[in-house]
């Protein structure tokens, strides 16, 4: 059993050209495994029941191709702006704001 090591990887925040020299760097630093998606549910599923898996896809390949395993997240911390709309409260201000969201968010992330 090797030690896994590595760190949260977010390609959704870069542009995909980007995407083989961060897999290419992380590599060469021994990084074996990254953990994806846990903040991407509005890139995942960008309009109610409409799935866009293809860029975690590829994401996944490339990152493999350089012997990088994945940890997926479950990305219910940050729903997409559809539901927060739908169904959400925003309270706070500043940086700290909670977002209340009844049963929606739950019954969606089941």
């Amino acid at each position: 059993m090797s030690l896994v090591f590595g760190a949260d990887y977010y390609p959704e925040h870069w542009p995909e050209e980007r995407w083989p020299k961060d897999a290419e760097l992380m590599s060469r630093a021994g990084f074996n495994t990254v953990r994806l998606a846990e903040f991407a549910w509005s890139k995942i599923e960008p309009r109610e029941d409409e799935y866009d898996f293809e860029w975690l896809d590829k994401a996944i390949g490339l990152l493999g191709g350089k012997g990088i395993r994945t940890i997926l997240g479950t990305p219910t911390a940050a729903p997409p702006p559809w539901i927060v709309k739908e169904e959400g409260q925003q309270r706070g201000r500043g940086r700290t704001i909670a977002l209340t969201i009844p049963t929606t968010l739950n019954t969606r992330s089941e």
